[in-house]
């Protein structure tokens, strides 16, 4: 079992009291979303009982990325590519959030 913490609203208004700058706490924020997201795209991958029973890793869509027609892991394999973006996206904003942080410390 995998544990992920997420920053909540209750965290975000006690680290404002606690004197925290708005871009820390984005960050924060920002930095619990991304463990998490990158928590579900680890749990999700790992093998599974079908793995184990009826398909060998060569060729496997899941291991591939690709959209199998009528293969029973396609919504699955659709799923974790749409993971994928949202983790990216989420990434970026990060970069973002970071680099402002960053340009507010010297301001």
């Amino acid at each position: 079992m995998r544990e992920v913490k997420l920053y909540t609203v209750e965290d975000l208004k006690r680290d404002l009291d606690r004197g925290l700058r708005d871009g820390e706490v984005a960050l924060k924020k920002w930095e619990s979303i991304l463990n998490a997201l990158n928590a579900i795209e680890q749990v999700s991958i790992q093998i599974t009982s079908f793995c184990l029973k009826y398909q060998k890793c060569e060729g496997c869509p899941i291991l591939n990325y690709d959209y199998p027609c009528g293969h029973p892991y396609a919504t699955f394999t659709i799923f974790y590519q749409e993971l994928r973006k949202v983790r990216a996206l989420a990434e970026r904003l990060f970069a973002i959030l970071k680099a402002i942080d960053e340009e507010e410390k010297y301001v």
